[in-house]
C-alpha cells in the first residue's frame, strides 16, 4: 500500500508515535525513513506552528516552541502514569530495549521475585487494584496505548515487542530521576 503525506499527517496528528520497528505503522515509519518525504512533512508542519521530530528510530509531532511552565505541567500530570509504568519497567527489566520480545508471564515472574511494597505501591496508585492479573493486564494495555509495546501477531498471547519509542520516555524518567 503506498502512503502518502496526507495519511501520515493523519496518524500522526492523532498524537501517535510512530517506531521504525512497528509492524501496525511500518508502512508510515519507511515513508518517514525517505529524506525527501520526511522534509516535505516537516515543511508543512512547520507552517501549522509544528515540528516533526524523528529521533533514534521514532517520529512524533511537537508544538516549535519550547513548553512553558503551565503545559510541562499539564504534560507530566496527563502523562504521570506511563511515566511511573515505564520506570517500573525498567525496575523490573534495567537492559529492556527496543526489539526486545517482552511476555507477561516473564513480568510476572520479575515482578513477584521483586517482592517489593514500594513496587506495589506504585501499582496500586496507577491501577487502583491489587490483583496481579489484572494489574498486569492494564499495565500491557496502557504501554501498548502509548505506543511502547506492540502485541506480536503469533500463536502466543502473551508476546509483546518493545518498540523505539521507548527511548522517548526513558529519557524523560531519567531525566526527572
Amino acid at each position: 500500500m503506498a502512503v502518502g503525506i496526507d495519511e501520515v499527517f493523519k496518524v500522526l496528528s492523532k498524537g501517535v508515535m510512530i517506531s521504525i520497528n512497528s509492524q501496525k505503522y511500518l508502512d508510515i515509519a519507511n515513508f518517514l525513513m525517505i529524506d525527501e518525504n520526511f522534509d516535505e512533512l516537516f515543511a508543512i508542519l512547520k507552517k501549522l506552528g509544528f515540528t516533526l521530530n524523528g529521533e533514534n528510530g521514532y517520529f512524533y509531532i511537537s508544538k516549535k516552541e519550547n513548553m512553558n511552565e503551565a503545559e510541562l505541567n499539564s504534560f507530566l500530570n496527563n502523562h504521570k502514569n506511563i511515566l511511573i509504568s515505564i520506570a517500573i519497567l525498567k525496575q523490573l527489566f534495567p537492559y529492556l530495549d527496543r526489539g526486545h520480545i517482552l511476555k507477561q508471564t516473564d513480568f510476572i515472574v520479575h515482578y513477584k521475585q521483586k517482592e517489593d511494597a514500594l513496587l506495589e505501591q506504585k501499582f496500586e496508585y496507577i491501577f487502583k487494584t491489587k490483583d496481579l492479573k489484572d494489574i498486569v493486564e492494564k499495565f500491557f494495555d496502557l504501554l501498548e496505548k502509548n505506543y511502547i509495546l506492540e502485541k506480536k501477531e503469533n500463536d502466543s498471547k502473551d508476546e509483546y515487542l518493545v518498540l523505539s519509542a521507548l527511548e522517548y520516555y526513558t529519557k524523560i524518567v531519567q531525566s526527572v530521576v
